[in-house]
């Protein structure tokens, strides 16, 4: 019984107390994408969009956060259904933050080096729009206020970095000031939000999928590196 009181107060120091301690997270980060898997709320909520849902499971075997994410990416949306960061290597958006995180020192040879990084990556819509490998941003929003922010709130990152600036960043202008950050919310710029009782500091970027957005992305996600003191990751 000691032993176990010890492990979840040292949780909690380690974790900083968001909504959810460790042993908590370890149950709620199924359940969130259990959820996802089989939702298809965009059919009655958004059925003039030709979204493919449900998206089914978006995680292969083995691709999980770990318990303390150092800072979680959020991309638009998968371009096709089963097609994606986690499945397909020759993703754009996979080829080109791995560009950035080696230029930055932090190379990432695979999905597996990226998650033992502390890095991890959700979507802000779950599903592809079928005819079309690009983004609706309507769906997006909806997507993100109904399963975004609770995977945010589950992961409780040190860092947040939305990684579009015509869908990602009005996403987060929606979503930010849920934990409390002033509109408007600024593009570019890292700002604080306390998501349970843990500042979490976050920015929106440009996408690295195209090589001319690369260098402001760069910029950006160095930014968020060193405003999380982590600039010099070994």
């Amino acid at each position: 019984m000691l032993a176990l009181l010890a492990r979840r107060l040292t949780v909690r120091v380690r974790r900083t107390s968001g909504p959810y301690d460790l042993d908590v997270m370890r149950d709620c980060w199924p359940d969130l994408q259990g959820g996802v898997a089989g939702c298809s709320r965009c059919r009655t909520e958004l059925s003039d969009v030709s979204v493919e849902c449900p998206p089914g499971r978006l995680y292969p075997p083995g691709c999980e956060p770990l318990y303390s994410v150092r800072v979680l990416f959020v991309r638009v949306a998968p371009p096709e259904t089963g097609r994606h960061f986690y499945t397909d290597p020759a993703d754009n958006l996979r080829r080109g933050l791995f560009d950035v995180l080696r230029q930055l020192g932090q190379p990432c040879r695979d999905v597996s080096d990226f998650i033992k990084r502390g890095f991890f990556l959700v979507h802000t819509a779950k599903c592809a729009i079928r005819g079309t490998t690009k983004p609706n941003l309507r769906v997006s929003k909806f997507c993100a206020s109904t399963h975004l922010y609770k995977e945010i709130e589950c992961l409780t990152p040190d860092g947040l970095c939305f990684l579009s600036k015509n869908v990602g960043f009005p996403v987060s202008a929606s979503l930010l000031p849920r934990w409390g950050e002033a509109q408007p919310v600024p593009f570019g710029e890292v700002v604080t939000v306390i998501v349970g009782t843990k500042p979490v500091h976050a920015i929106s970027t440009t996408w690295p999928g195209r090589e001319v957005h690369k260098p402001l992305a760069k910029a950006h996600v160095q930014s968020l590196f060193c405003s999380l003191g982590l600039q010099m990751w070994n």
